[in-house]
């Protein structure tokens, strides 16, 4: 039986294929499916359980699970892990100070959260490949700006595209869970942290390298080469089915969409992070610059979930279906919302604590900067794919979550005289969240339906990231405000001593602060020696109350655990949605054995 045959199986009341789609078949919620993908008509718990499925997985599947996860290399990896860590380096290089870095991180995730909620519903509508795809030719194009850049405001535009990129791309996750068997899903879902972890633990080390003996470009550029060669695999081994709907057009559609609530959320989101960056840096609180975004952005970003609750919209972006369904979903939220305010601020604080704080040795610092990737391995690729075997869902999300409160509490204690008890700390503080994402992306996708999984899981990611621009410029607003202070105290009481007259201790800060080792020379060693230490201390003190300010979410999240409803019963040999090459290797497989 040919290819042709086995496309139009398993149809359920699908017109014939010459018959162009009806334009009111079936209605929203209740669409015609492509034969290949499972209709779970709105309860996918019956769908796991009543299921036949021998649970095999082609090798042709495991290869496109590889090359999909292989895409967050570039969109992660050679930016967060990689970048981020000689951002500071860079600006310097640059422009001379360090202004703006935080939107390096914090452009992208403003731009990942919003394309977070729009690819991961664009997916389940227009098909997973084509979304998987333009996310991964916006990383191509963001590695590009970056490589190429003159100046740091064009990197942080290269993040940006690249955080759209990441924010596009994390509809892999759906991807990746729809065409494994259930029981396979959290293996699935951790297999891209494996490589997450082995390329990301040294990526600081491999970046500070490039950055002192050749060209901080070339991360960008690795970045680059990788991503092609994912996208090349995606194209050659994913295959799932183009069409998803039978009975719709993408045209009509398209013409569905919530473009309403896409513009409130957008809109919302980056109004409020504007206005949340700024105070302290470029304008006071009480500044109508800080007060009028953060009180626009917060109305507009509320007024979103009013209108797609009592609008009457087709396809909302925030469907009161989903939001309603606390214990399947909306406890994720908000576990994911805190998990990733605290995760962000690691990625981004810990390599500034490296290097402001444990040493200025720019190797050294690369090699400082692996326990966060061992961390990462321990609870996003172990832990996680051990998730079925651990059993209890919502234990082990309490688990993580409490050793993630704890973690980054105690990273208060890594001070320029604690740096081997810090970095033990900084692995534990890494571990939870990676883990946290593998159940809960397991535990969203078997409670919510088939037609729901891509938008369920990019709202989980949106709000992860969400959560993570949040913590990026608030916890950059209070290390500002509070190095501030601290410095000036700890050099004051440094140098005092050494009859340093007090009239020349800004000039001295300035100088220390600079990162311009010439403009030190007009200071006596021994006061530039203690200057230096002081320094330290000081930003060791500031970091001291981001880490207490990451307490309180994780405490939140904790809580939010108690209520998640386990879907371990439903982990099966179920499979979503069969792939074409897989379908006709069973077909094959098949007619073999009746022969």
């Amino acid at each position: 039986m040919g290819a042709e045959t086995i496309e139009t199986e398993f149809i359920e009341n699908a017109p014939p294929a010459d018959v162009p789609p009806l334009k009111t078949q079936g209605k929203i919620g209740e669409e015609i499916l492509d034969s290949h993908i499972y209709d779970d008509h709105g309860n996918p718990h019956h769908a796991a359980l009543d299921n036949n499925a021998d649970g095999r997985v082609s090798a042709s599947t495991w290869a496109a699970v590889f090359f999909l996860g292989m895409t967050f290399l570039p969109s992660i990896t050679f930016s967060l892990s990689t970048f981020v860590p000689v951002a500071t380096t860079v600006a310097l290089k640059l422009q001379g100070s360090t202004n703006n870095v935080n939107w390096l991180a914090g452009g992208w995730s403003v731009s990942g959260s919003v394309a977070f909620a729009i690819a991961g519903q664009l997916s389940d509508y227009m098909g997973r490949k084509q979304v998987v795809m333009t996310g991964q030719a916006f990383l191509l194009i963001g590695h590009l700006v970056g490589a190429t850049a003159q100046g740091l405001n064009q990197i942080i535009a290269a993040m940006v595209i690249i955080g759209a990129g990441t924010g596009t791309i994390f509809v892999i996750y759906a991807s990746i869970s729809e065409i494994l068997p259930n029981k396979w899903r959290p293996f699935g879902i951790a297999s891209p942290e494996f490589l997450l972890c082995v390329v990301g633990s040294f990526g600081p080390v491999m970046a500070r390298k490039l950055t002192q003996d050749v060209t901080w470009r070339w991360i960008f550029i690795i970045g680059e080469i990788i991503g092609v060669i994912a996208t090349a695999g995606t194209f050659i081994f994913y295959k799932p089915p183009s069409r998803t709907f039978q009975d719709r057009t993408k045209i009509q559609v398209l013409s569905e969409l919530d473009y309403l609530g896409i513009f409130l959320y957008a809109a919302g989101v980056t109004l409020f992070l504007l206005g949340l960056g700024w105070p302290g840096i470029a304008y006071p609180w009480k500044s109508a610059a800080v007060i009028v975004p953060i009180t626009v952005g917060g109305i507009l970003f509320l007024s979103t979930f009013v209108w797609d609750f009592w609008g009457h919209v087709g396809r909302p972006l925030f469907p009161y279906r989903l939001m309603g369904r606390f214990r399947e979903f909306t406890s994720l939220l908000i576990i994911n919302f805190a998990s990733g305010l605290a995760h962000i601020a690691l990625a981004n604080f810990v390599p500034q604590q490296i290097q402001l704080v444990f040493t200025s040795d720019p190797t050294l610092a690369g090699w400082f900067n692996t326990p966060a990737g061992l961390g990462t391995f321990i609870g996003g690729f172990v832990l996680g794919s051990l998730a079925p075997k651990l059993k209890n869902f919502p234990q082990q999300l309490l688990v993580a979550n409490a050793i993630q409160a704890l973690g980054c509490g105690l990273l208060a204690i890594a001070t320029p005289d604690h740096i081997p008890a810090g970095l033990v700390v900084q692995g534990i503080a890494n571990a939870p969240f990676a883990w946290t994402l593998v159940l809960s992306y397991t535990t969203a996708g078997l409670h919510v339906p088939q037609r729901d999984i891509g938008l369920a899981l990019g709202l989980l990611g949106a709000s992860r990231y969400l959560g993570g621009a949040i913590g990026s410029t608030l916890f950059n607003t209070i290390l500002r405000a509070r190095a501030a202070k601290s410095i000036p105290t700890r050099v004051l009481a440094a140098v005092e001593p050494l009859n340093f007259p007090l009239s020349r201790v800004g000039g001295l800060i300035a100088a220390l602060t600079s990162g311009n080792v010439a403009s030190l020379a007009a200071y006596p060693e021994n006061v530039v020696a203690a200057g230096r230490l002081a320094v330290r201390w000081g930003y060791s003190d500031a970091l001291a109350y981001v880490w207490y300010a990451s307490i309180p979410f994780c405490v939140i999240a904790c809580i939010a655990c108690l209520f998640v409803l386990d879907p371990s019963p439903y982990l099966t040999n179920h499979t979503a949605v069969v792939t074409s090459d897989t379908a006709l290797a069973n077909k094959k497989s098949e007619t073999k054995d009746t022969v």
